[in-house]
């Protein structure tokens, strides 16, 4: 299992191959938790070109409309699985919906598959999302998701986008809720990294002002 944890990936992605020195360049690109908002999904074109910016070749796929077979045979393609930020309920909602949690979580168990996450997409790996039930944002997607349950790969949740002024309030009702939530809780930076290979964690950060 290898987890690359993010807040921002384009700030970070010059230190996937310092972790991962062999890794291949096939990117299975995920930006379906963007698909609630209207407008410019910015942050998924930062994801993209960061990608593109370290010579990886990027595949995209729609969640929306594959099959729990065609993701299989995709995974066992790709080098990268890559999720971009967004709603977090609505992702968890989606792949329960279309059947496709549990092939992407034995993808990251059970291969030599590099998972990385931005935002929602490295909050989703929990095994409790609670705490991000409070934002406003996500309170029509909650009810689909009543457990409150991630994929469940590891035991803790990442916050990210810590000292990010636009998350501000976000960030202080999750803590306002921390004595109704035992879950343990990684504030990440938006320069910062969590890396996760077989149960072992490394915090691992780029220079302020990110790699661009």
């Amino acid at each position: 299992m290898k987890l690359f944890l993010a807040s921002s990936t384009d700030k970070t992605l010059s230190l996937l191959k310092e972790v991962a020195p062999n890794i291949g360049t096939e990117v299975l690109f995920v930006a379906n938790a963007s698909d609630p908002y209207e407008g410019d999904h910015w942050w998924v074109e930062l994801d993209r070109q960061a990608f593109k910016q370290y010579g990886f070749n990027i595949r995209e796929v729609d969640l929306r409309s594959t099959t729990p077979q065609a993701l299989e045979q995709m995974l066992r393609e790709s080098d990268v699985l890559h999720v971009c930020g967004g709603s977090v309920y609505y992702l968890v909602a989606l792949l329960r919906d279309k059947r496709l949690d549990e092939v992407i979580t034995r993808a990251i168990c059970d291969t030599t598959l590099v998972y990385t996450g931005a935002s929602a997409g490295s909050i989703i790996v929990s095994d409790n999302i609670k705490a991000f039930s409070y934002d406003p944002e996500e309170a029509e997607h909650v009810k689909k998701v009543p457990d409150h349950r991630g994929l469940g790969i590891v035991d803790f949740a990442i916050v990210p986008h810590v000292g990010n002024p636009h998350f501000a309030d976000e960030h202080a009702r999750i803590l306002a809720q921390l004595p109704n939530d035992n879950t343990a809780l990684f504030f990440l930076y938006d320069n910062q990294v969590l890396w996760v290979e077989d149960g072992k964690l490394q915090l691992l950060s780029v220079p302020a002002g990110g790699m661009f």
